[in-house]
């Protein structure tokens, strides 16, 4: 195949890219890698307190018509949170903001002022409206086939607030990561984890309240805090920006960064709209019509919504943590060198390698524990044994994805570095079609867990296509080629790793069960996640030592 042949550029001793080839200290692709540790520590931190949250939410919420209606009413702030905060448009700010700050660092401050000023204002009219919609279809009594869908109505109204919020933060966060600072922004989740933690102990567990006021309370929370999280982030900009009312000289940076939003809006704004359909549509179909369709069974009920995104919490739990806090931190660096191909190239090798080393090992492992892992995180109060077998049936269906995701976010932020905000809209539109018309017919015979298999094959699809056109986009049309000899023989070792890694995973499962932990309460599950994510973990570190890996030269080195 083209990946695997080295050009001519690479195959040079001197390239720092190739397996093997010492990278030189000062090499800038260094700075990411830092930056990675820490954005990816700090979201750990905020990962650990968010699973912490979603098992106690769960556990008070239980799988019920009302949590999935709490869900299903969050997807509303997280819709613009991902259109608009961390999509499109940090995906056109942060280029622009990163050539100003190069070259005028007070056009910059201009820039960065108009652009969050714009951003919470128009946003806030959108919320308007929507508050607006949600009260005359609350007053009209159209409550639907079940009072969870106005609860689900009540819910996104009060959370509504957070998006422009959630936005802000985000948009707030790009400019601290231009300025090298990812700490604010990687520890903002955890304010949000904190006030919904505090929430539903305080509801459920202390005042003992019933689901409907336990969800009302977290609503409430949510809307809290996103007005600490901006107050978080402005605060770590006192000393960097100066916030002005000034627009002067920044019409044409604005343009510029309009014109490369527009087409990532589009592609987001399907992805998203998607997202809202599969929500409110496919999954909310029990809450507002009932059991049936054109007089047939649905093949969901009123308690998929639940299972299905306590699911995709536990997947996008080593994804946040790793996946995409590497994008996150490489793409500052990939704006600022997209004039200078060979290091661009060399900073993108070498953050497809770190997706590489650790999303294949978490795509395995998290396929190998999904049953235990649900009972450990979900088991107890108002949810059963049988409720965990469905979350782990549905998580073992999205766990392809976290390797796939992982090296999408990365290779997708090479495209936006380099001004192609196109490609990837293509792209997305096209999956998207696919994913629904996936989803629509694996529901059928597989209930939700097909919806989370339409996703699965959705996100590989997306990445095949996006790695198809990478050399003729991203290589300076295959001067430089991102998928060197080096780069291609790296993934097929981490695969012979990972395989290793499964079959000693696999072998502690049967010993384990010879032992006698084989039962089906918390106790024998935890014991059982403990013992094979310690076995799974030791086995992979050994071999990657063992093969003395570069990336773990990378992820050690201190700049």
């Amino acid at each position: 195949m083209n990946a695997a042949r080295a050009t001519p550029d690479s195959s040079k001793p001197s390239d720092p890219s190739v397996l093997g080839a010492a990278v030189p200290r000062d090499d800038p692709s260094h700075r990411f890698v830092r930056h990675a540790r820490v954005f990816a520590a700090l979201t750990l931190v905020s990962r650990v307190l968010g699973l912490a949250r979603d098992a106690l939410i769960t556990r008070v919420l239980g799988v019920t018509p009302a949590a999935t209606a709490f869900n299903i009413a969050f997807q509303f702030p997280n819709t613009f949170r991902r259109l608009f905060g961390e999509g499109a448009l940090s995906a056109a700010f942060i280029p622009e903001y990163a050539r100003l700050l190069r070259e005028d660092p007070k056009l910059a401050d201009r820039f960065a002022s108009l652009n969050v000023g714009l951003l919470t204002l128009v946003l806030s009219a959108i919320v308007i409206v929507l508050e607006a919609l949600i009260a005359i279809a609350i007053g009209s009594g159209s409550a639907g086939a079940m009072e969870e869908w106005r609860l689900a109505l009540v819910a996104t109204a009060i959370m509504l607030p957070y998006a422009p919020l959630v936005c802000t933060t985000a948009l707030l966060g790009g400019v601290l990561q231009t300025r090298g600072r990812f700490a604010a922004q990687a520890g903002a989740p955890i304010l949000l984890n904190f006030c919904m933690i505090g929430a539903g102990w305080l509801w459920g567990y202390l005042l003992h309240a019933d689901a409907h006021g336990t969800a009302m309370a977290v609503a409430w929370s949510v809307a809290l805090a996103g007005v600490l999280q901006v107050a978080w982030c402005l605060f770590d900009l006192r000393h960097l920006v100066s916030w002005t009312r000034s627009a002067e000289g920044t019409r044409e940076a604005t343009r510029r960064m309009l014109r490369r939003m527009g087409p990532v809006a589009v592609g987001l704004g399907a992805v998203q709209i998607a997202t809202l359909i599969e929500s409110w549509l496919l999954v909310g179909w029990p809450l507002h019509f009932g059991s049936t369709i054109l007089g047939h069974d649905y093949p969901l009920d009123a308690s998929a919504g639940a299972v299905l995104l306590n699911a995709q919490r536990l997947y996008q739990f080593p994804l946040g943590v790793f996946g995409i806090a590497l994008a996150t931190a490489v793409f500052p660096l990939l704006a600022k060198q997209a004039h200078d191909a060979p290091a661009f190239v060399s900073t993108l090798r070498r953050g497809m390698r770190l997706s590489l080393l650790v999303g294949l090992p978490a795509t395995a492992g998290l396929m190998l524990v999904a049953d235990d892992l649900t009972s450990v995180i979900y088991l107890g109060k108002r949810v059963t044994i049988e409720d965990t077998r469905r979350m782990a049936w549905v998580l073992l269906m999205y766990s392809a994805v976290v390797g796939t995701y992982s090296l999408t976010h990365v290779v997708t932020r090479a495209y936006y570095a380099k001004g192609d905000t196109r490609t990837p809209t293509k792209v997305s539109v096209t999956t998207v079609g696919l994913s629904l018309i996936l989803s629509t017919a694996l529901m059928l015979p597989f209930a939700e867990a097909g919806l989370a298999l339409a996703s699965s094959i959705a996100a590989a699809a997306q990445l095949a296509m996006l790695l198809a056109m990478a050399r003729r986009r991203l290589g300076d049309g295959g001067a430089h080629h991102p998928f060197d000899a080096g780069t291609v023989r790296a993934g097929g070792v981490i695969v012979v790793g990972t395989i290793l890694m499964s079959a000693a995973v696999i072998g502690a499962r049967f010993a384990l069960a010879a032992l006698g932990f084989a039962g089906e309460s918390w106790t024998s599950a935890a014991a059982r996640l403990a013992i094979e994510t310690l076995v799974g973990l030791a086995a992979y570190a050994i071999w990657a030592l063992r093969m003395n890996r570069e990336e773990i030269h990378w992820l050690r080195e201190r700049a």
